[in-house]
């Protein structure tokens, strides 16, 4: 081969590389279902129910990829839950749980949160994974546990191995003022699949508020573009040499 076809051939190569997509976000539906024992709240995506999500709850957010509660659930009050999610376009990160002032009272059933998105693909079927959540607490007891969970069969609100497996190891935080990460990755499959984001804030004192912000991204995959950028220079540092 000759060193001009040598040049082609390495450019070609490094710009598909760079061009390898990360998790494709179109045709995706966003859910998010809260838990607190006894009552159980699914909103969808601005009320509009699909396969997994019927809600019983209104979304307080007309925008779509952006679902908004606000009311009573089991022993718990929130002034705003909300979850951000895809169709929103060149969304980073790919999942948002956000709480301000979550309120119970000693006693309450701990109160979980599962944002799920579903219908993504991944040109890879492996999906590295970055889990970052901080709050404060008015109770230094207060738990709170976040987990990053795939489902190779597209169900939405999975977040055990009945459904799924988990993207990250289980990140637990305590109260006061909080921060923490977790990453991991994980086999995510050639067809449709579903990405689900758990919270649960446990244990409160009489009465205590947790805020919180928990963030889920899936990382470009590096590795692919340090290749790609590498035979773009030995391309190009080849083609310079040629036409000396």
């Amino acid at each position: 081969m000759s060193g001009k076809y040598q040049v082609a051939v390495l450019a070609l190569l490094a710009i598909a590389l760079l061009a390898v997509p990360t998790t494709m976000l179109a045709g995706t539906n966003l859910g998010m279902q809260m838990t607190s024992n006894p009552d159980t709240a699914t909103i969808c995506d601005n009320n509009i129910n699909f396969a997994g999500c019927t809600g019983n709850a209104s979304d307080s957010n007309p925008g779509l990829g952006q679902i908004t509660f606000i009311g009573s659930l089991g022993g718990w009050t929130t002034n705003i839950t909300s979850g951000l999610g895809p169709p929103l376009e060149n969304l980073t990160p790919i999942l948002d749980i956000s709480t301000f002032n979550a309120t119970s009272g000693a006693g309450a059933a701990p109160m979980t949160i599962l944002l799920s998105v579903v219908g993504l693909t991944s040109p890879t079927g492996i999906q590295t994974a970055l889990d970052k959540i901080g709050g404060t607490s008015t109770f230094a007891g207060t738990t709170i546990t976040t987990q990053a969970w795939v489902s190779p069969t597209n169900v939405a609100f999975c977040a055990s191995t009945a459904c799924g497996s988990s993207l990250t190891s289980l990140l637990t935080v305590t109260g006061g003022l909080f921060s923490g990460s977790m990453s991991g990755f994980g086999n995510v499959g050639n067809g449709p699949f579903a990405l689900t984001l758990a919270v649960t804030i446990d244990s409160h004192g009489q009465i205590d508020t947790t805020s919180f912000d928990n963030e889920f991204d899936i990382p470009e995959p590096a590795a692919l573009s340090l290749l790609g950028s590498g035979l773009l220079g030995l391309g190009l540092a080849l083609r310079k040499k040629l036409l000396i």
